[in-house]
C-alpha cells in the first residue's frame, strides 16, 4: 500500500511542483490549500506525513500544528514544514509545536525533499 502525504500549501505553483516530485516517487498524495481543509482531510483519511506550510489564509501553519499536535488521534502524525519564511524564531516555534522538522523553499529543492521523506517514511 502506498504511503499517502498530505500536503497543505496555498501557492498552486508550489503545490503542484511537491505534488508532482512525491507522486514520482510513488507516493499516494493529497492536497489542500487552507490550514481547515487540512484538519478535515487528516480526521477523515489515514496520512501518513505532512508537508505543510506556514503561511495559509484562515487556520496558518502554527495553528493546524496546535490543532494536530494537541489532538491524540492525530498527534502521530509526522509534520515536516516547508516555508517561504526565513525566521530562524518561526522556525523554532514550529518545532517546538511538533514539526519533525522545518525547511525554508527556496533552500530545499524538491527533490532533497522527496530523499528526506523516503528516510522518514522507510521507502
Amino acid at each position: 500500500m502506498k504511503k499517502r502525504i498530505l500536503i497543505i500549501d496555498d501557492n498552486r505553483l508550489n503545490l503542484e511542483i511537491t505534488r508532482q516530485t512525491l507522486e514520482q516517487a510513488g507516493y499516494e498524495v493529497v492536497t489542500e490549500e487552507t490550514g481547515e481543509k487540512g484538519i478535515k482531510i487528516i480526521k477523515r483519511i489515514k496520512i501518513d506525513l505532512v508537508v505543510l506550510d506556514l503561511i495559509l489564509p484562515g487556520l496558518d501553519g502554527f495553528g493546524f500544528l496546535a490543532i494536530c499536535k494537541s489532538d491524540p488521534a492525530l498527534q502521530h502524525i509526522p509534520v515536516i514544514v516547508l516555508t517561504a519564511r526565513d525566521s530562524q524564531q518561526e522556525i523554532e516555534e514550529a518545532k517546538e509545536m511538533g514539526a519533525l522538522d522545518c525547511f525554508v523553499k527556496y533552500r530545499m529543492p524538491p527533490a532533497k525533499l522527496r530523499e528526506y521523506i523516503k528516510l522518514i517514511l522507510g521507502r
